[in-house]
């Protein structure tokens, strides 16, 4: 199969925003310890990622320090905001802060020391990166992450969360570019929910995918639902058949408090499999079974897990296996049928 074009990520923000520590954990398999051990990005760091079956990224990770900025935004300008597919501007939301919030945790004092920056640099830093965007990739998608904010005390986090957001959008006025915005911290599954959304939005034809995680849970029962990218284990769809709760990727608030068991997973079977990795082990599912519920992790296409959820703990897990395996089937044949949504579908699943 022919490589399909390259997406480019544009990985952007102040020097000391976690930036490289983030890409990391998310492509690398770095465990947040270790990624804390990363030097500082000179200049511009370009890497390929490959996930899925036909999905590259093209990721240029931008060092932060004013010199570099300086560049990015003059001379470099139509060679860095040319042809991309996303941006990713990352803020650490403490030095955004700047001692004005109560609910900084005075932990939060020694992040501000790692970065020279002042908040009217870091907000006109955005602010003409947006506006390259939309001169040379007006159809990119943007996501805004704002950094480290387990550093601010949780029952102040979503204030702090909406107030800086509010910043944010007020430098860029009138400007209708559709922002997602992701409160985030290596030390919780909310970074994974961050980097599932950005790989979602290249992902073509999703309402097919949530269409299928439907029928399983239908035919399982199931509360809830999820396919994960086999390498980074982010999640690609999310349904959830709980009272009162979204059915389609309404998985968790932006702020970073952690989420469902949806992302929780992300964390959890990445680690698991880090260690299974380390143990010349391949993972190619599980299952757990608690008082509680009983969940299982199944191949689904050759580059997919599915999570399937029971609240009913005494379910028999190989029934869920065998209607996973049934909907696979399914899945496999639409894929190889020619239908033009089936086509662009598998060129990347």
């Amino acid at each position: 199969m022919d490589q399909r074009p390259m997406e480019k990520l544009l990985l952007m923000g102040p020097g000391g925003a976690g930036k490289t520590c983030m890409r990391s954990i998310i492509f690398d398999n770095y465990l947040p310890r270790d990624a804390l051990r990363l030097g500082i990005t000179i200049s511009l760091d370009q890497s390929q990622v490959h996930i899925l079956r036909n999905l590259f990224l093209n990721l240029w990770d931008c060092g932060g320090q004013h010199r570099y900025v300086a560049e990015y935004l003059g001379r470099q300008k139509e060679y860095i905001f040319r042809y991309v597919g996303v941006m990713l501007f990352v803020f650490d939301i403490n030095s955004m802060s700047g001692g004005r919030d109560a609910g900084v945790a005075p932990s939060a004092t020694e992040s501000n020391a790692n970065t020279d920056w002042k908040l009217p640099e870091m907000l006109e830093y955005f602010r003409a990166a947006m506006g390259y965007i939309n001169e040379y990739s007006p159809n990119a998608k943007v996501f805004v992450l704002l950094h480290k904010i387990d550093l601010i005390n949780k029952d102040m986090r979503e204030a702090i969360f909406e107030a800086r957001k509010k910043e944010i959008l007020d430098v860029i006025g009138p400007n209708k570019t559709e922002i997602q915005f992701f409160g985030t911290s290596i030390w919780s599954d909310s970074l994974y929910l961050a980097y599932s959304a950005v790989v979602r939005s290249l992902v073509p034809h999703r309402d097919v995918l949530l269409r299928t995680l439907r029928d399983i849970a239908a035919a399982c029962d199931a509360v809830e639902v999820a396919l994960y990218e086999r390498s980074t284990f982010l999640c690609l769809a999310h349904m959830t058949r709980r009272e009162g709760r979204p059915h389609g990727d309404g998985t968790e608030g932006p702020v970073g408090d952690g989420g469902t068991r949806t992302t929780e997973m992300s964390e959890i079977v990445k680690h698991f499999k880090l260690s299974c990795l380390n143990n010349a082990v391949i993972l190619n599912g599980l299952s757990i079974a608690t008082g509680d519920f009983t969940a299982l992790l199944h191949p689904f296409t050759e580059y997919t897990h599915v999570l399937v959820v029971s609240d009913d703990p005494d379910v028999d897990v190989e029934l869920h296996r065998l209607n996973v395996t049934a909907a696979r089937k399914r899945f496999q044949q639409f894929l190889q049928s020619g239908d033009s949504i089936a086509v662009a579908m598998n060129e990347v699943l």
